[in-house]
């Protein structure tokens, strides 16, 4: 029967290299290079199930501020909820969060989670309940010219997060750089382009453009955004964020819903999507 869980300060080397396998195995993340960067900081703190130094079942949360039409609130954003596959059933993820909250509901801060909807009866089970999250999206037809691409390093990656304006003003956090600097170890930094003094992040798919962020250190009006965007072939504009733009349209997401754990009340405001690249 494994111990009382155990958090990553705690960790041995042979436990740190088991949580990373464990990482690759259940979600095809690889944590080293971003572990080695030096980005795993207080912020992201990991309860963890061991059995003979090896690392079974884990849980991870970040401390964070989230900004929500301007009212700051403090929350734990929970994520990297794992469990080796022989050992599932056994009820290990819940007694980590049992421990868990016996640790933070003092705090009185809420807990949030993206979560997979086959997943959801599980965390109600821990008292979350789910709240959806909308689809936003543009339509559009253009020819517009394909974009520079950009070639950035960490610290380029890092000074767009410290240096440009919030690019989804209605629901955004701070406190997350460990989270903006796993997406750059993650290969996010491959899919950066420029126009004028604006940088975006975006990828394609067949006919759908997935915008990630606008970043700049002014002020951009979002309908040029979409405009520069609206290249040849391209059908619909989907913002992982909430852009400041009059003529968005919401459908359901074919995302999971977010879980929440708090009180009363929804988390997020309606309407809004929680910005991608500050999800754990």
């Amino acid at each position: 029967m494994p111990k009382q869980p155990i958090t990553n300060l705690e960790y041995s080397e042979k436990e740190l290299e088991s949580f990373f396998y464990l990482a690759d195995e259940t979600f095809g993340i690889d944590f080293r290079e971003w572990y080695k960067a030096g980005e795993w900081t207080d912020r992201y703190r990991c309860y963890s199930l061991t059995f003979y130094r090896n690392v079974i079942s884990s849980v991870g949360m970040s401390r964070m501020t989230v900004m929500m039409d301007g009212t700051a609130r403090e929350a734990y954003q929970i994520g990297t909820v794992m469990t080796d596959e022989i050992r599932q059933g056994e009820g290990l993820a819940t007694r980590i969060f049992k421990h868990l909250f016996k640790q933070h509901d003092t705090d009185g801060l809420p807990y949030f989670l993206a979560c997979n909807e086959r997943l959801a009866p599980f965390y109600e089970q821990q008292g979350f309940s789910a709240q959806p999250e909308p689809e936003l999206f543009v339509s559009v037809s253009g020819s517009a010219s394909p974009l520079e691409h950009v070639e950035v390093d960490a610290e380029q990656w890092r000074r767009f997060k410290l240096e440009s304006l919030p690019f989804s003003p209605r629901l955004y956090a701070t406190d997350d750089m460990h989270i903006w600097m796993f997406h750059y170890y993650q290969g996010m930094d491959e899919d950066v382009y420029r126009f004028d003094d604006v940088h975006v992040i975006y990828i394609i798919e067949r006919s759908r453009l997935i915008l990630y962020a606008v970043l700049s250190p002014r002020p951009v009006d979002m309908r040029d955004v979409v405009a520069r965007l609206s290249f040849e072939g391209i059908t619909e504009i989907v913002f992982q964020f909430t852009p400041d733009l009059d003529s968005v349209e919401q459908r359901p997401s074919s995302d999971g819903p977010w879980m929440i754990r708090m009180n009363e009340g929804e988390f997020f405001p309606e309407g809004c999507r929680f910005p991608y690249l500050s999800q754990a």
